[in-house]
């Protein structure tokens, strides 16, 4: 018996590179899906927490219900996620209008996060979280 024989059969990887530490490489880089798969993603996922916080504010307002974390779980979710939602969705107009834009997708996702979370500290300091 030869050693070619004896030696078990590399085990078959759909994609190697997609183990968890390489999760954002693998998608970003080797997929060549760049930053804007990342944009998309965080777009449904604050649309979906827009609905849930609308769902629980019109419950907590109109209803009585009292939940956990109050206003930070109704009247900040639906800001914090809808001022990220509102930059996007500007980020995406100014793709599909403008030659400029659309080279230049990665970098105005890069503003979106950062005028996202300057809003945040601004509405936490204003508000006084």
């Amino acid at each position: 018996m030869s050693d070619e024989e004896s030696a078990p059969a590399p085990r078959e990887v759909r994609n190697p590179g997609a183990d968890f530490r390489n999760v954002v490489h693998w998608v970003t880089h080797v997929r060549r899906r760049g930053l804007g798969m990342w944009a998309w993603l965080l777009q449904r996922v604050t649309g979906a927490l827009m609905v849930f916080g609308a769902v629980v504010h019109v419950l907590a307002n109109h209803f009585g219900y009292v939940f956990p974390g109050g206003t930070l779980l109704t009247d900040d979710l639906i800001l914090f996620t809808g001022a990220y939602h509102a930059f996007n969705g500007i980020r995406v107009i100014l793709i599909e209008a403008f030659g400029w834009a659309a080279e230049r997708e990665d970098k105005l996702f890069i503003a979106v996060l950062v005028a996202t979370v300057i809003f945040m500290v601004y509405w936490a300091y204003a508000v006084g979280l």
